[in-house]
């Protein structure tokens, strides 16, 4: 007989180890359940019933002893195939109904279809026959709440059925129910029973139990009695036996499932779920505008660098034991033309300067005279207000002609007069103005840049200066990459020319680098520091997940007592903390940047980039993928036997 049992057990015991105390929930069960049969396994609380139909679904496993399900030994089956079992050959009846309070009676009896791979329309329209064909068509709609103890316990039964299930096992099933519910739920087991279901009750009822067909009673883990089945009826062939296919795993429930069922999970705890995005939000927006400060921070310093220009080299008479000073005749008009000559000198300004008094009608400015050439305006990239810069012929005529800054403009012309054309004193003469040029406000150094006035070089050496030394020579590279060789280029040339190392030859790029690297430093600090921020928001992630795997102990035994594989929840969970992390995350970025928008109208300097946010989101999936994993492998590793049990 045992070799045509649906399922047998030799000599199963079951014990559990307590301090120094052995308990033997089950000792040496020895039984034969064929395809078909009903049976009732009777006894009192205690008596290891419960245990015994924990082992029977695969829910346990015996300590010592064998367990055969259509002769596959349950001791030699990997995870998967234990699952596949629970999916496909057994249903569960749970005494207290065991129903996802925040789903319809349809999605509970779907639900167990979702781990076969089933399409979701498919295993909605099968669990709304099966809802149908016992009565509740019209209460496919509603949540447990709203449906009676019978209504809830039918819903479990069609949740059995929904996967094609050979054993329905049914722990206490009327426990909770009236008598006329009670009734029914029998009568609906006898029905299916009829249809080649095998159906094993438990019960401590005897009168429940007079329903079966074959009679089991247990006491303190041991077999009492057994009417034995009917071989006539219930035997199967050998042939039947050999044709059982292999236990084959099921395929893992897709990313789209698991996505749906996180949604739907953080839908039905919102509240949970806004606290848990709360603390992504806060530290993406955080990383997003510190990261928009430190870098509009260092835009704007670069800026004003950039207005001396980072292609800029600067040469000043004096060596290493010369003083720096315009006072040292060592640089005249002549090399700067020389300077031109180099390969990449793409402007050359020779300089000289000294502070007087600007005059206009009733008007006076103390500024700042430079005599130039037509150089200057390209290599300082200054552009024109009005007017034109002086040229080559001006140059060549010694022409009394000026071009003035922004600030000296709005000093002298104070009656909104046109400054082109008009005739201002320097030095004893009168000098024409032939153009303003555009205003660039403060130099890094913090000095104003628009109170200059230029004049030709060779009319400032006869009328201001009387002497041709040079103060500088500004040359501006033909590129930021050409700054190094034509400044080594420059050095060698006036060493040639002046026979010795008088002249110093310096860059701006040495003060570029530095800024930015203090700018970078600074702006990464402030990303740290924001960074600090997501990071606790993690932790929050992972508390809050972990409450939330506490709080919903009872679903995941559900979940893994109708076929739900360990590696199933842990993607559940895993893909719930992800949902989370990208929507606080997307959230985050947007807050981020609406702040960084509010700073920049109060005049605080920010700057866009796409680093930052795409930085700030990869981080928030990080923190989801970290601290979402211990709750999810948590939730994976519960036993659901001490899941379901649990109030």
């Amino acid at each position: 007989m045992a070799s045509n049992a649906l399922l047998t057990l030799n000599n199963v015991g079951r014990h559990y180890t307590s301090g120094d105390v052995t308990v033997k929930a089950l000792d040496g069960i020895n039984l034969n359940i064929c395809q078909g049969e009903f049976i009732a396994i009777m006894g009192q609380s205690g008596s290891g019933k419960s245990t015994l139909m924990n082992i029977l679904g695969c829910l346990d496993k015996p300590t010592h002893g064998e367990y055969l399900i259509n002769g596959h030994n349950v001791a030699e089956l990997d995870v998967d195939q234990l699952s596949a079992l629970r999916l496909k050959t057994f249903g569960f009846v749970f005494q207290r109904y065991q129903l996802l309070a925040n789903a319809t009676a349809l999605e509970n009896v779907a639900m167990p279809a979702i781990y076969s791979g089933e399409d979701k329309n498919e295993r909605e329209s099968r669990a709304a026959t099966l809802l149908s064909r016992l009565g509740l068509a019209q209460r496919a709609a509603h949540t447990p709440t709203e449906l009676s103890g019978g209504q809830q316990q039918r819903v479990s039964v069609a949740r059995a059925l929904i996967n094609g299930a050979e054993v329905i096992l049914a722990d206490e099933p009327t426990g909770a129910l009236d008598s006329a519910s009670g009734e029914q739920l029998l009568n609906l087991l006898k029905e299916l029973n009829k249809e080649g279901v095998t159906v094993i009750l438990i019960t401590h009822d005897a009168e429940v139990a007079e329903h079966a067909e074959r009679l089991i009673q247990i006491k303190d883990g041991r077999l009492l009695s057994d009417s034995a089945c009917d071989q006539h009826n219930h035997e199967q062939s050998d042939a039947d036996i050999n044709a059982k296919q292999s236990i084959k795993p099921m395929p893992g429930v897709s990313s789209i499932e698991s996505i749906r069922m996180a949604t739907m999970s953080l839908k039905s705890n919102w509240f949970r779920t806004l606290l848990t995005l709360l603390g992504i939000i806060i530290g993406v927006a955080s990383v997003v505008t510190m990261m928009a400060i430190g870098e509009g921070g260092k835009q704007d310093v670069l800026k004003k660098i950039e207005t001396i220009g980072t292609n800029l080299i600067s040469i000043r008479p004096g060596g290493r034991n010369m003083r720096n000073t315009g006072d040292i005749a060592t640089l005249t008009l002549e090399d700067a033309y020389a300077i031109k000559k180099l390969p990449n000198a793409l402007y050359v300004a020779p300089e000289r300067s000294t502070r007087a008094t600007i005059r206009f009608g009733e008007n006076d400015f103390s500024g700042r005279i430079t005599a130039t050439g037509p150089d200057y305006k390209g290599a300082k990239d200054w552009q024109m207000e009005r007017g034109v810069f002086f040229t080559e012929q001006d140059m060549a005529a010694f022409a009394p002609v000026v071009v003035m800054g922004k600030t000296v403009a709005e000093e002298l012309f104070t009656n909104n007069e046109n400054p082109v054309g008009q005739y201002i004193l320097m030095k004893n003469a009168f000098y024409q103005v032939i153009g303003v040029l555009a205003a660039k406000g403060a130099s890094a150094g913090g000095n104003d840049m628009d109170d200059e006035v230029l004049i030709p070089y060779t009319t400032g050496q006869l009328k201001a200066f009387g002497r041709d030394y040079l103060s500088s020579i500004t040359i501006k590279a033909a590129s930021t990459e050409a700054v190094e060789q034509l400044q080594a280029d420059i050095s060698a040339l006036l060493i040639k020319r002046h026979g010795q190392e008088d002249v110093r030859v310096r860059t701006t790029e040495s003060l570029v680098k530095a800024v930015t690297e203090t700018q970078d430093t600074l702006t990464y600090l402030l990303a740290s520091v924001a960074g600090i921020s997501l990071f606790v928001g993690g932790i929050g992630v992972m508390n809050i997940m972990l409450v939330n795997v506490s709080e919903r102990r009872r679903e995941i035994g559900l979940r893994i007592a109708t076929g739900a594989k360990p590696r199933d929840i842990l993607k559940q969970f895993n893909i719930e903390a992800w949902v989370v992390c990208l929507l606080g995350g997307l959230i985050g970025i947007a807050l981020g940047f609406v702040i960084s928008l509010l700073l920049r109208s109060f005049a605080i300097p920010v700057a866009f980039t796409l680093l930052p946010p795409v930085l700030a989101f990869v981080t928030s999936l990080l923190v989801g993928l970290i601290f979402g994993y211990a709750p999810a492998k948590k939730a994976s590793r519960l036993n659901p036997i001490q899941a379901l049990a649990e109030e």
